[in-house]
């Protein structure tokens, strides 16, 4: 039946239960795992017996059935010398011990190097290269940013699940996915096969796959944050024997401490964030808000300020009993405020460092509820220039803990009549333009407030902290011949183009092409200009030889190759190349 998945995920749920004080255990729907260490191994197999015990005595009660055959076992453990491993039964079957197991998608062996499980997403990566390697066609195949996209859904998320855990392998054995993902970003871009990987990163606008792995790794640091009750959250915050790993560097440290680094360097502040919870009452049992979005009708870029203003007027006098109250949030790099103007004074309140303009926005909308409460009248409406906070309370998300706590004071308080309503911002309304004078004041103010922040709201830091490292990796490779055309990372679209015309250029922008490095492939010596007596190279055909310069000059006229690509653009670079006639040897 429909419910039937609903219904098994709480029936199973008790399951849980069965566990001792000296197990752990791990339920995701049907897959069950329990796990128990310690030095001695016959006490870890009293420990797991127990467990199996109850575990059998619960499926007899409940109507359940454990497959035997599925149920393995796996001894995790580094020691060299032959040790015993535990003899364990399930309904008096003995369970079997393997080397290796897979849960949740991610393989564990034995020893927790996650070379098997690195091995298996290698090949299944590599079938998924399969359909690249069809449609990249260098003549006839598809453009660029729809191969992006494909390599994107079909092998990179292949790439990013778990990588937070088996991320903890040695470099040596997480460098053979970097061919995957080499291979995949040199057949969307159509980039000949020596061409340097920096570059791919560069023209994909797609990070290397270790900058990848500290960017999810940091999102999932953040978003534990905000869920201490979360199993992790010790290991990851309050990591143990820190000297141990600091006196052996070759052993591999855990999460917390490899990634302690990072969040110093990346300067995300984890203290604000706030913690998850639910809501305090059931959401059924929620009052319905009274949301305005009848401004919406008119589209902002093609409506002049006179008729917002009298849209404005018409809508205020519908409501001639209810206080005004305007509210509006400000950002100024990483300084964030909010302010709420009512008719008898200002709220002002500036927010952590880097939070969202949404946050604060939201926080604004709080502040005038905060006043509401503690106003003897009952009637308001609240005008706010964010359409999606609006939504967002009209909705009933409770994902943003402001929201939560805007829901749950107007549930508290439903005995006052509260309207919301939208307006747009900068269009020469009285009240909303007090709002944003009040809220860009407020950033100068010394005092934050205590307001926690969602998790989400650190995602701006982390993407900054990644293009920095990033870049200064980039600025790195001065002798890297796309450097010179592009010194700053950036996406240089090719869309207009038709396959072959976006991979010629490609080809130009990177420097390497089957004209000037094919030498590389085939063991011979480097191609050299007869006319000019130099090496061979896309910049000396572009820009240096003197043999094709009466033909140049009819196209462009550019003495470096970041102005030929910058000024010029790509067409006549293109007819420069049919015209000498090397359009189809590049």
């Amino acid at each position: 039946s429909i419910l039937s998945v609903t219904l098994f995920s709480i029936k199973i749920n008790s399951l849980a239960k069965v566990l001792n004080d000296n197990t752990d255990g791990s339920l995701f729907v049907d897959d069950f795992g329990v796990s128990c260490r310690g030095k001695y191994m016959p006490t870890i197999e009293r420990q797991l017996q127990l467990v199996l015990n109850k575990i059998n005595k619960w499926a007899l009660e409940n109507g359940f059935k454990f497959s035997k055959a599925k149920t393995n076992c796996v001894h995790f453990c580094n020691q060299r010398k032959v040790h015993s491993d535990p003899d364990l039964y399930l309904d008096k079957t003995p369970i079997k011990v393997v080397p290796q197991a897979k849960f949740l998608g991610i393989i564990f062996d034995n020893k927790l190097s996650f070379i098997p499980h690195i091995k298996e997403l290698k090949a299944k990566c590599l079938k998924a290269l399969d359909l690249l390697k069809v449609l990249s066609n260098t003549n006839w195949g598809g453009d660029e940013e729809t191969l992006l996209h494909l390599y994107r859904s079909l092998i990179r998320s292949k790439l990013d699940y778990g990588s937070i855990i088996y991320g903890s392998a040695r470099p040596s054995y997480i460098k053979m996915l970097d061919t995957i993902h080499h291979q995949g970003l040199r057949l969307c871009l159509g980039a000949f096969r020596t061409s340097p990987v920096e570059s791919l990163y560069v023209e994909a606008n797609e990070p290397s796959l270790e900058d990848r792995r500290i960017k999810l790794t940091l999102q999932y640091i953040t978003k534990l944050k905000a869920n201490p009750s979360n199993p992790a959250y010790n290991c990851v915050f309050h990591p143990e024997y820190k000297q141990l790993y600091e006196s052996k560097p070759r052993a591999i440290p855990p999460l917390g401490i490899r990634i302690q680094q990072h969040v110093e360097e990346s300067d995300v502040n984890l203290q604000p964030i706030a913690k998850h919870s639910l809501l305090s009452f059931p959401p059924w049992q929620s009052v319905e808000t009274n949301v305005d979005l009848s401004l919406t009708r008119f589209k902002k870029s093609k409506t002049n300020e006179l008729t917002f203003q009298q849209a404005f007027n018409e809508l205020r006098d519908q409501y001639p009993d209810h206080r005004a109250i305007y509210t509006d949030g400000s950002k100024d790099g990483r300084t964030v405020a909010a302010a709420a103007v009512t008719p008898s004074k200002t709220l002002a309140s500036r927010l952590h460092d880097g939070s969202s303009i949404f946050t604060a926005e939201a926080k604004a909308i709080l502040l005038s509820l905060q006043h509401i409460i503690k106003s003897t009248h009952t009637q308001y409406i609240i005008f706010s220039d964010s359409l999606s906070c609006l939504q967002a309370i009209k909705n009933c998300k409770t994902d943003h803990p402001i929201i939560r706590d805007i829901l749950t004071l107007l549930n508290q308080h439903h005995d006052n009549y509260i309207i919301f309503c939208w307006l747009p911002s900068h269009m020469g309304i009285r009240g909303n333009s007090k709002a944003d004078a009040a809220a860009k004041s407020a950033l100068e103010s010394d005092h934050i407030s205590s307001t926690k922040i969602p998790y989400t709201d650190s995602k701006p830091d982390i993407k900054s902290y990644i293009k920095h490292r990033w870049q200064s990796h980039w600025d790195e490779q001065d002798n890297n011949k796309l450097h010179s055309i592009t010194p700053h990372l950036g996406y240089f679209p090719l869309s207009s183009f038709s396959r072959r015309e976006a991979v010629v250029l490609r080809r130009c922008r990177i420097g390497h092409s089957h004209f000037t490095h094919s030498y590389l492939l085939k063991g011979e010596d480097p191609p050299e200009c007869i006319a000019c007596q130099c090496p061979l190279t896309i910049k000396h055909i572009l820009l240096e030889c003197g043999d094709t310069r009466l033909v140049r000059d009819d196209f462009y006229s550019s003495t470096s190759m970041q102005d030929l690509f910058s000024r010029v653009g790509g067409q006549q670079v293109l007819a420069f190349l049919k015209a000498v006639c090397l359009f189809d040897k590049i």
